[in-house]
């Protein structure tokens, strides 16, 4: 009873500590990217907590398995490096095999987040991420600019400047258009201010006060110069479009089962793999923090990322392969996560029951050590 409350507790502690950091270090790298896509154009200023939020939300599934795995392993390696685990092992009548039932009684809840969060989250989220861009994307021209950036417009034939806006009266100073016809021809207006409006018919308009046209022919060959008082630029005009996502990973579950096609299977894939990751992984981490007490940490560690990073990468190889019909999702998922299952249990059988993968007559050490001793 003891056994089982101090290592749960511990397992608990170090499963919060090691998320917080890796959550930490995930929101960073969200809040840096939506500032560089902000910066560049792609999204509004104003969605920006939701980018951040949606984006963490994304990961929040592979985030909490490798969490699970990096406590497990944490703690029984501190275990290991204080002789707690000979203590146990002597004094308590415990193997390795004791291990399993608290890290399951900790791992249990953990497994059932990451299977909610993979399956319905996610895909939530990538779907709002996908609305907020469809929203910005099909904003009018005008709402899109920025006093002293350059925007271009939706069909790309034409390229706004403006110097200063005044967002609630919609007035503009300091205007300038470059538009490209299809003949070659050239337009560029430039005026001292203007307005923004929307005529009765819904139509958008752009009022340029003051200003002055040039027509260049194409190539450059000729030119006219016209002075204007007003002049009206309808601007383009975007259809209304359906604010959602044809993207696999934004699909809800019951939506990919409908329509079985082999992307959508590969995407019910990756979104059943990420729990039995989560299991198997906090059962692998107790084979593999059997070490050396004077040796230290680092080296588990280190391969504890790496074994994470090889089933992350066989997950999308197997996807792939699903995606590309040469495995069925059900397979592929039997395959990989039970082939992993396996490696654990063979790693269980070996640090329980034998002290090499192979027999003793086929090492060295021990046809040297008989040699020593003149046995025949």
């Amino acid at each position: 009873m003891i056994f089982r409350r101090s290592l749960i507790s511990e397992l608990t502690n170090a499963a919060g500590g090691v998320f917080t950091v890796l959550f930490s270090i995930v929101l960073t790298v969200g809040v840096v990217r939506a500032m560089t896509q902000i910066s560049g154009g792609k999204i509004d200023a104003g969605s920006f907590l939701y980018i951040v939020l949606f984006s963490s939300l994304q990961t929040l599934g592979p985030l909490l398995a490798l969490s699970l795995f990096l406590a497990v392993l944490m703690a029984l390696i501190r275990g290991w490096q204080q002789n707690e685990m000979i203590v146990w092992f002597s004094s308590g009548g415990l193997s390795l095999l004791s291990w399993i039932r608290p890290v399951l009684r900790v791992a249990f809840p953990v497994i059932i987040v990451v299977a909610v969060v993979s399956i319905f989250i996610t895909p939530w989220a990538y779907g709002q991420m996908e609305v907020q861009k469809s929203h910005f994307t099909q904003r009018d021209d005008t709402s899109r600019i920025a006093s002293g950036q350059f925007v271009e417009s939706g069909s790309g034939r034409r390229v706004f400047f403006i110097e200063q806006v005044d967002e609630e009266a919609g007035n503009v100073k300091g205007i300038f258009m470059s538009e490209a016809s299809k003949g070659g021809k050239t337009k560029v207006l430039a005026a001292s201010e203007g307005k923004l409006f929307v005529n009765k018919e819904g139509d958008r308009f752009a009022e340029l006060k003051n200003g002055r046209q040039y027509e260049i022919g194409e190539g450059g060959k000729s030119y006219r110069v016209t002075d204007f008082d007003r002049y009206g630029i309808r601007l383009d005009v975007k259809p209304d479009l359906v604010l959602g996502s044809d993207k696999a990973n934004a699909i809800p579950v019951q939506s990919l089962l409908e329509n079985p096609t082999p992307k959508n299977m590969g995407q019910i894939f990756w979104r059943l793999s990420w729990p039995f990751v989560a299991l198997n992984l906090a059962l692998l981490a107790i084979p593999l923090s059997v070490t050396n007490p004077r040796a230290g940490r680092s080296l588990n560690i280190v391969a504890a990322v790496l074994v994470f990073i090889l089933y992350l990468n066989f997950i999308s190889i197997m996807q792939s392969w699903i995606t590309e019909e040469k495995w069925h999702w059900w397979t592929g998922l039997v395959a990989l996560h039970g082939t992993v299952l396996a490696l654990t249990a063979a790693l269980f059988v070996r640090q329980i029951w034998f002290q090499r993968w192979l027999p003793k007559q086929l090492s060295l050490g021990y046809w040297r050590d008989r040699a020593e001793r003149g046995d025949k």
